[in-house]
């Protein structure tokens, strides 16, 4: 079944196929009716019926019936050919639609679950993060005394270092200045000996 009608329709290429396919109908059962050697009085008789029978079989055919991709109410009996009517491209434009349909669900669907996902996996490291950090805190390095001595040392010797190096520091700082001062005073020397 068409998705897009309860009932399928019969597809045909253009109006003047369809009064053709009507034409030869007709000639079809006249052929018939010519051949079955009734007199001419019954034949004239039942050609009536036979006329009627036919306009009557296409007119409820005609609500069935698709010309050029269009329903047969729908169309404009002026006498233009329309362009023809393209059915693969059709199904082919159908078809998208409908995967672009799914493709918004399956969007829709993410939007909600992922978000929700994404939380818990947040939420899981970080307990695991705290679990490792109180861990982490609980275990203390044992020190013994020696080892603890020898940092003592260690950082003695640092700070005296420290406090040798920034003495040094502020004495060539010092030296520096003074040596940009007199650098500035001779060039403004040399510049005012130019003629």
């Amino acid at each position: 079944m068409d998705s897009r009608e309860d009932f399928s329709r019969v597809s045909i290429g253009s109006v003047q196929q369809w009064h053709t396919l009507k034409s030869n109908f007709r000639e079809a059962a006249l052929q018939q009716l010519e051949s079955s050697g009734l007199s001419a009085k019954d034949k004239a008789a039942v050609q009536e019926h036979l006329e009627q029978f036919v306009e009557r079989t296409f007119s409820l055919a005609q609500t069935n019936l698709r010309i050029n991709g269009q329903n047969f109410e729908s169309l404009v009996h002026d006498g233009k050919e329309m362009e023809p009517f393209d059915e693969a491209l059709d199904r082919q434009i159908w078809s998208l639609a409908d995967t672009r349909l799914q493709w918004h669900k399956r969007i829709a669907e993410t939007r909600r679950t992922v978000p929700i996902e994404i939380q818990s996996n947040v939420s899981a490291l970080l307990d695991q993060h705290r679990t490792l950090d109180i861990a982490e805190l609980s275990v203390e390095p044992e020190l013994d005394e020696e080892s603890s001595a020898e940092e003592g040392k260690s950082l003695e010797e640092v700070a005296t270092r420290l406090i040798a190096l920034s003495n040094e520091l502020e004495q060539t700082v010092s030296k520096q200045s003074e040596r940009a001062v007199e650098l500035k005073t001779t060039a403004l020397e040399i510049k005012n000996l130019r003629p």
